[in-house]
């Protein structure tokens, strides 16, 4: 696999090099992180925050390891689904096993190479080396479906935040959280406001041209800005990208609620669930270890702690397990295609 600047000049040609070794200061700091997942695990260990029990809770409760897997899986197959629909209004036309590979790969390279290189990155280099005149678009692609997720995290805790306030499901989350959610939500709102109201006028892109203009290396930036807002043409795929953005946190917060039922029924409302999932979840998208580790822990269980709970921690190591299983999928997918190519 490339190292990151192997893999910005691949981008920029067109083609990648499946060949190309690891240097071996990629190597270690590789190692390096992986050891430090090792180190946080016994730390979250040793605190409390983190027991055996609750695996054997869930490995014992059947129905919530099938449910999921299950939604796992169809979280894996959305989230393949809002990419194809990203390229093909690029012109870039794959077929939906295709594209699904590439989604599985990336899951393994964002295991494996947390912090260098993207597994969205990764993705998008096999298919603009597909897609050679549309590279700026391909990659435009990759940041429009990553921001879709973002915006979908932020949309599915916002309104439920919103709906907490006039629901009586037994509880009472904390302004601060309320308020911060929604804030962040609103930001959102404008940004897709001013999407598709910019046709004519685009003051953003003014004020991007000012300064890459006089730094002739920021000029691929030009590139990227016009691949996602591109968009904007296109309002009813847009559309249909979100609301499968939607469904895929929805199908995470359940994925939650589920583990959390297994491991302790009741301690925790879908409600208040729906609303610190995504904004715990949108913690882990600050790549610095592999899965979110470590940062994930730390947002989940300040999050469960508002609403009472000291599960949080131990309800984002299970997800992470789910995770994890994708990526060694997308590993076996990313090792066959290699093995093709010889």
């Amino acid at each position: 696999m490339e190292t990151s600047s192997e893999l910005q000049a691949a981008a920029e040609s067109g083609e990648v090099k499946s060949n190309t070794k690891i240097s071996i200061k990629e190597r270690i700091k590789l190692v390096l992180k992986f050891a430090l997942v090792g180190v946080v695990f016994y730390y979250l260990y040793r605190k409390g925050l983190v027991t055996g029990a609750s695996f054997s809770k869930l490995f014992h409760s059947p129905f919530a390891m099938l449910m999921c897997l299950f939604l796992i899986g169809l979280n894996t197959l959305l989230g393949a689904l809002r990419w194809q629909v990203l390229l093909r209004t690029q012109g870039a036309e794959l077929p939906f096993g295709r594209v699904l590979n590439l989604n599985l790969i990336g899951a393994f390279f964002n295991i494996a190479l947390p912090g260098a290189v993207s597994g969205d990155f990764v993705k998008a280099v096999y298919v603009a080396k597909e897609f050679k005149d549309k590279r700026a678009a391909v990659f435009g692609s990759m940041l429009f479906d990553r921001l879709l997720g973002a915006s979908a995290m932020i949309f599915v805790g916002a309104f439920s935040a919103l709906l907490s306030c006039y629901l009586n499901w037994g509880g009472q989350l904390p302004p601060m959280l309320l308020y911060s959610v929604g804030g962040v939500g609103f930001v959102v709102v404008l940004f897709f406001v001013y999407l598709f109201c910019s046709h004519r006028k685009d003051p953003l892109f003014s004020i991007l041209q000012f300064f890459t203009r006089r730094h002739i290396k920021l000029s691929a930036v030009d590139r990227l800005y016009h691949g996602v807002m591109g968009y904007r043409a296109y309002p009813t795929r847009v559309m249909k990208g979100l609301l499968l953005s939607v469904a895929i946190h929805i199908l995470l917060v359940l994925m939650a609620f589920f583990i959390t039922e297994a491991i302790a029924p009741s301690s925790v409302s879908l409600i208040a669930m729906a609303v610190i999932v995504p904004t715990g979840l949108l913690a882990t998208t600050v790549p610095v270890l592999p899965a979110g580790v470590g940062t994930g822990h730390a947002a989940f269980y300040a999050l469960f702690h508002m609403v009472g709970s000291n599960l949080g921690a131990e309800v984002f190591s299970l997800i992470v397990v789910y995770q994890v299983l994708v990526a060694l999928v997308g590993g076996v997918v990313y090792l066959r295609l290699s093995s093709e190519k010889r």
